[in-house]
């Protein structure tokens, strides 16, 4: 007996740890199972187990789990258009993470008049909303970038260079019309907006009067908020690019277009008024970044391409769920004031 267990204690010890190994998945699986998952499960030489389970009960969640011997590590994130609203979530008391720090809290605006189908009770539906009708052409979209010594200078009509627009005021006849009466048209508007080309980090975030940046497509950003400080993104219809005009036939965003392609990489897709860079919602490992991973200014600091190079340094992040973009403005704000 001895003889055999000496001649096979190489074999007999594989069986041991491919039998653990076994049992750990297992348990692992019947979690998942009792869960309602669908896992993905991948070992490597270090033994950790990484299972990617997608919540087939609430589709809004993806969960990614890693076990490191008895660690336990759970991260979410968001992998449907069913977002939280972010009615209401603004404040003009300070900076605060998931809010957007408002100059002004007065909220006395008009906007859609009725909710649609795609809200439903504290969340929305982005599949199921409609779009403005249309697909206007703007061959005179312009905008050029150029740094001036310590200065970007942008100038744009804030009409789209990459995409059509819907068809604005919005018609009776437009499916739109029946929860949203926009009446305003789109009309080329002549800004510039000079920027610091070097931002730095103000001592305290400041607050936002609307307007946080402009994209590069040409198009001005606004906050999340519509007129009556609702999430504008959910309530108010625009066209299939995500924009309308407001009462001065500015075509503007309130969230991530999906017209700008960019938008789903890491790439810089815009500039905020305060001439730090705004980005894509995909991390440098290709992770989707939510709002949870960014703080109340809805930035962050990492390694970002900025004017050809490879840049540690602070930035803000469009992501898919409210505040969609700047939350309030981490440097010197140089954001035009409402007239």
């Amino acid at each position: 007996m001895k003889n055999f267990i000496a001649q096979n204690k190489i074999p007999l010890l594989f069986l041991s740890g491919f039998i653990s190994a076994v049992i750990i998945i297992s348990l692992v699986l019947f979690i998942s199972k009792e869960l309602n998952v669908t896992d993905t499960t991948s070992t490597t030489a270090s033994n950790t187990i990484t299972v990617t389970e997608t919540s087939t009960a609430n589709p809004t969640t993806i969960t990614s789990t890693s076990i490191t011997n008895s660690t336990t590590r759970t991260t979410t994130r968001i992998i449907s258009k069913i977002l939280p609203l972010g009615d209401g979530k603004y404040t003009s008391a300070g900076a605060k993470k998931g809010y957007i720090y408002v100059c002004n809290a007065n909220f006395n605006g008009s906007g859609a008049f009725k909710d649609g189908s795609w809200i439903t009770g504290t969340t929305w539906d982005s599949t199921k909303k409609i779009a403005v009708q249309g697909d206007v052409k703007w061959p005179t979209a312009n905008i050029t970038i150029t740094v001036n010594g310590t200065n970007r200078v942008i100038t744009t009509n804030d009409l789209p260079t990459t995409h059509n627009t819907g068809v604005f005021p919005i018609s009776a006849s437009d499916p739109a019309y029946q929860f949203d009466h926009n009446p305003n048209k789109i009309a080329a508007q002549n800004k510039t907006f000079t920027l610091p080309a070097n931002p730095t980090l103000a001592a305290t975030p400041q607050c936002i009067f609307g307007m946080v940046g402009v994209m590069l497509d040409g198009v001005i950003l606004f906050d999340g908020l519509d007129a009556g400080g609702r999430d504008a993104a959910a309530h108010e219809v625009q066209d299939k690019c995500s924009g309308h005009p407001e009462k001065t036939s500015a075509y503007h965003y309130h969230s991530l277009s999906d017209c700008i392609t960019d938008g789903k990489t890491n790439k810089l897709i815009g500039y905020a008024f305060d001439g730090f860079g705004i980005y894509g919602y995909l991390d440098n490992n290709g992770t989707q970044i939510i709002s949870d991973d960014l703080d109340e200014c809805h930035g962050t600091t990492s390694l970002v391409n900025w004017d050809g190079k490879q840049v540690n340094m602070y930035h803000y992040v469009m992501t898919q769920d409210y505040p969609y973009s700047i939350g309030c403005f981490k440097g010197a704000s140089k954001e035009p004031r409402p007239m």
